[in-house]
C-alpha cells in the first residue's frame, strides 16, 4: 500500500521502475482499498512461506495478459478473491454463531491521458460480487452477538455490480488531483494504513470510521491539493444516498460533504507519518428518515524504529445529530510490518472504545489481534481474534470472543 499522501522520491522511482506506464499517484492514496493502491499491491512480489503456488499457471497467464494490455493501451487490471469465516463463542438466543462468505473484485485503471504529461488522466472502475457460505454472512454476525458494531466491515451478499466508475486527473507532481463519478468516500476520507478488512483489522472499530455517516459508493466529486510539501487538503461532495448496487439518488439533493487537512511528516530516511483531521456533514435523508449529522474524525499514524516497520496509530471519531448509531469512538493500536523478515507479513494489535448515540446502552470495547501471513507469493492467510467487552445490545454477556480466518488471493 502506498500509505502516505505524498510518497518519497525513492518510492516514486521504485514504482516507476516496476510499472512500465507509471500510475497516477494522487493524494487520495491513504487507503489500501483504493483502486490505485490495490493495483500496486497486485504487482508486487512477496516473500512467502511456500515458494510453490498451486495457482501459478493461472497467475502466470493473468500476468502475461495484463502486462500486454498495460504496455499496449495503458490498461491496468486487478483481480482479487477473499474468503472469510467467523465463529463466536456466544450469541443471543436462537441466532447463529458462525458466518462465512466470499468476495470477488475485478477492477482497473485505463490511462487515457499520458501519465508523463501534465495533468495525466485515467478512467477507473471497480466491480464486485459477494456470496455467503453459511446461513448468514459475516456482515450479520455483529447483530446476532449483540454488538454495537459488526464483527467485520463488508462481506455481505451482493450480486455482481459495477461499484465504482470515475474519472481521475492530476498527479503528485502537479500537486492537484480530482475525481468525478461514482466512487467510495470511505477510500478518500479518514483512511489509514490499517483501515481495511481485506488486508488488516476485521472489526469496523479499526477498519471503518463508525461515528462518521459516510455513504456507500455513489455519484460525487472530490479534489485534493498539496499547498506545500508534506501537506494536503481534500474536499468532496457525495450522494448521501449512495449505494453499491444502484446509481443512487443524487437528484434528491441530499449530500455528504467532507474536508480533510493532512500532514505527512518524515523522520530521516524512514519514519514517515500521517496526521489528518476530517470535518464532515450529512444532510437529512427524508425518505429513509435519517436525520442530518456532523462531526469530526482524527487519525495519527507514525512509523518508528530503525527500519520504520513499527507503526503505532490512534483514531478518534465524533458524530452528532443522529445520523449514526455511534457518538464517539477511540481506537489505539500498532502494526508490526515485515515480522521475521517477511516483506508482506503483518501483525496487528488494537483496542477500541465506542459510545452509543442511545445513552440507554452501555459503552462497548473490543480487542483485536491478527497475523497476516503470506503463504504463497500471491495468497495470504490471516488468523484473527476479537474479544468484545460489554456488548451494548447483549447485556447478558460481559464478553464475547470471535475467531476468524481470512484467505485472500491477489491475481
Amino acid at each position: 500500500m502506498a500509505m502516505l499522501v505524498l510518497p518519497s522520491e525513492k518510492s516514486l522511482a521504485q514504482n516507476a521502475a516496476s510499472v512500465p506506464s507509471p500510475p497516477i499517484d494522487p493524494p487520495f492514496d491513504n487507503s489500501s482499498d483504493d483502486i490505485d493502491n490495490q493495483l500496486e499491491v497486485d504487482d508486487e512480489r512477496a516473500d512467502a512461506l511456500f515458494a510453490i503456488d498451486p495457482l501459478e499457471p493461472l497467475h502466470g497467464g493473468w500476468e502475461q495478459v495484463t502486462r500486454q494490455l498495460r504496455q499496449t493501451i495503458g490498461l491496468e487490471l486487478g483481480l482479487n478473491y477473499t474468503s472469510i469465516y467467523q465463529r463466536a463463542d456466544e450469541a443471543r438466543p436462537n441466532t447463529q454463531t458462525e458466518a462465512g462468505s466470499g468476495d470477488l473484485d475485478f477492477f482497473g485503471r485505463w490511462d487515457l491521458i499520458n501519465p508523463d504529461s501534465p495533468l495525466p488522466g485515467a478512467l477507473v472502475f471497480a466491480t464486485e460480487t459477494r456470496h455467503r457460505y453459511t446461513h448468514i454472512p459475516p456482515s450479520n454476525l455483529g447483530e446476532t452477538v449483540g454488538s454495537l458494531w459488526g464483527t467485520i466491515d463488508g462481506f455481505s451478499t451482493q450480486s455482481y455490480t459495477l461499484t465504482q466508475l470515475y474519472w481521475q486527473q492530476g498527479s503528485y507532481e502537479d500537486r492537484f488531483v480530482y475525481r468525478v463519478g461514482k466512487m467510495d468516500p470511505t477510500d478518500i476520507f479518514n483512511a489509514g494504513r490499517f483501515v481495511s478488512s481485506n488486508s488488516a483489522f476485521l472489526s469496523p472499530a479499526f477498519s471503518d470510521t463508525l461515528a462518521m455517516a459516510s455513504p456507500s459508493t455513489g455519484l460525487g466529486a472530490a479534489v485534493a491539493v498539496s499547498p506545500i510539501t508534506n501537506t494536503y487538503v481534500i474536499g468532496g461532495l457525495h450522494d448521501a444516498n449512495g449505494a453499491k448496487t444502484s446509481i443512487g439518488h443524487i437528484e434528491r439533493g441530499e449530500l455528504f460533504a467532507a474536508v480533510e487537512f493532512g500532514l505527512t511528516p518524515r523522520r530521516g530516511k524512514s519514519g514517515e507519518g500521517l496526521y489528518h483531521v476530517t470535518l464532515w456533514h450529512s444532510d437529512k435523508r427524508d425518505r429513509v428518515e435519517v436525520p442530518s449529522g456532523r462531526g469530526v474524525a482524527v487519525t495519527l499514524q507514525q512509523e518508528v524504529g530503525p527500519d520504520g516497520t513499527i507503526v503505532p496509530f490512534a483514531r478518534y471519531s465524533y458524530g452528532e445529530g443522529g445520523a449514526t448509531l455511534i457518538r464517539q469512538t477511540l481506537a489505539l493500536g500498532v502494526g508490526l510490518e515485515q515480522p521475521f523478515g517477511q516483506n508482506r507479513d503483518l501483525i496487528g494489535l488494537g483496542i477500541s472504545w465506542g459510545e452509543p448515540s442511545n445513552r440507554t446502552l452501555r459503552d462497548q470495547y473490543v480487542f483485536e489481534a491478527f497475523y497476516r501471513l503470506r503463504i504463497t507469493p500471491h495468497t495470504h492467510l490471516t488468523p484473527d481474534i476479537q474479544v468484545i467487552f460489554d456488548p451494548a445490545e447483549n447485556p447478558q454477556e460481559d464478553s464475547i470472543a470471535i475467531g476468524s480466518v481470512r484467505l485472500r488471493t491477489l491475481f
